[in-house]
């Protein structure tokens, strides 16, 4: 039975009572619509902090020249912008749609065979609507021009925005494949790895072009102030071709079986850390062993009062007592207070 509204990551949802057969239009659907969610609030708070970050108070009517680049705050403040922005929208639509919230993603997640055709199709008309939908609130809510457009800026040329484009792509693309896709350790932190992966391309994309790394991103701010430049293509086949040389790099290391190798490696580094733990208990139960033997020595009454009364000792009968932080700290003292009392004897 599948609670409404869940959609099932093979883009289908199976259906209820006695008609089992699947309905994957549902599933696409709903798909769709999370990601049009998601595309549209990341795009909108993105574009949003880009306004606040390169305007000047409310006012002055001061804007950042045109001829003149980001400076270091304000590029920061960007970067910042679109990080927060994308982890933000990933925790809202993540669960409905996947939360890819780019072409370029998509295309590497299709080119996998991780989402089925139609679905990357609707997925995609979904990213370029919500795209728009954000830019168009950004530009009214701020009432000012919106100035997220992608353009390149003065003193670099084609290529280098193709191929920085392309590789800042690349290594978002990478960071999908093997830490989602390959159900990487960090799985669990992916909004926030994705966001600092966003971070990182616009603190050194920004001074370049703004930042595209998502044909979408591009094309929103373009199509609410019409503001299209003869360099706009470089905004999607960048990230494009980006996409497929990170899908050309994991199917390599897919042909070299790397994750039986990390798999190895991790069980090798395991077993080397339980070893390690082991000794560690075993060193730990002998010291506990030498602490106190006749509680009865008037010599141990410090020990007694670090412990409110009660026997040291009573810590090595409870081998199954979980070795927390609180119990090393009274391990600790009770070895403190052990040495105390022997060199009083001595």
């Amino acid at each position: 039975m599948v609670n409404i509204g869940q959609v099932v990551p093979a883009g289908i949802i199976p259906g209820t009572g006695k008609d089992k057969r699947p309905f994957p239009l549902r599933g696409d659907v709903i798909a769709a619509l999370g990601e049009l969610m998601g595309m549209t609030v990341f795009i909108f708070l993105a574009l949003s902090g880009v306004q606040a970050a390169l305007n000047a108070p409310a006012g002055s009517g001061n804007k950042v020249p045109s001829t003149a680049g980001p400076t270091f705050s304000q590029i920061q403040s960007v970067a910042f912008s679109f990080g927060s922005s994308i982890t933000v929208a990933l925790f809202l639509c993540a669960p409905i749609s996947g939360g890819a919230l780019n072409p370029a993603v998509l295309l590497t997640l299709l080119l996998t065979g991780n989402v089925p055709w139609f679905r990357a199709f609707l997925l995609f008309i979904a990213e370029l609507v919500g795209a728009i939908l954000g830019a168009y609130f950004s530009n009214w809510v701020t009432a000012n021009q919106l100035l997220g457009v992608n353009k390149i800026n003065p003193g670099f040329d084609i290529p280098q925005t193709f191929f920085a484009e392309a590789l800042g792509t690349c290594c978002l693309c990478l960071t999908v494949l093997f830490i989602i896709i390959e159900n990487n350790v960090l799985v669990t932190f992916t909004p926030f790895v994705i966001g600092l992966v966003i971070f990182m391309c616009h603190m050194f994309l920004t001074p370049i072009d703004g930042t595209s790394i998502n044909p979408a991103r591009s094309f929103g701010p373009a199509v609410v102030t019409g503001d299209w430049t003869l360099n706009h293509w470089v905004f999607w086949i960048g990230p494009l071709t980006g996409a497929i040389f990170a899908v050309v790099l994991y199917l390599g290391f897919k042909s070299l079986k790397y994750d039986e190798q990390s798999e190895y490696e991790r069980d090798v580094f395991t077993n080397a850390l339980d070893s390690g733990m082991m000794n560690d208990r075993t060193e730990k139960a002998s010291s506990r062993n030498f602490v106190i033997d006749n509680m009865a020595d008037p010599d141990a009454s410090s020990a007694r009062r670090a412990f409110g009364g009660r026997n040291p000792t009573w810590f090595h009968h409870h081998q199954l007592l979980p070795d927390t932080l609180a119990n090393k700290f009274k391990i600790i003292l009770t070895k403190r207070n052990a040495k105390c009392i022997y060199a009083k004897r001595k």
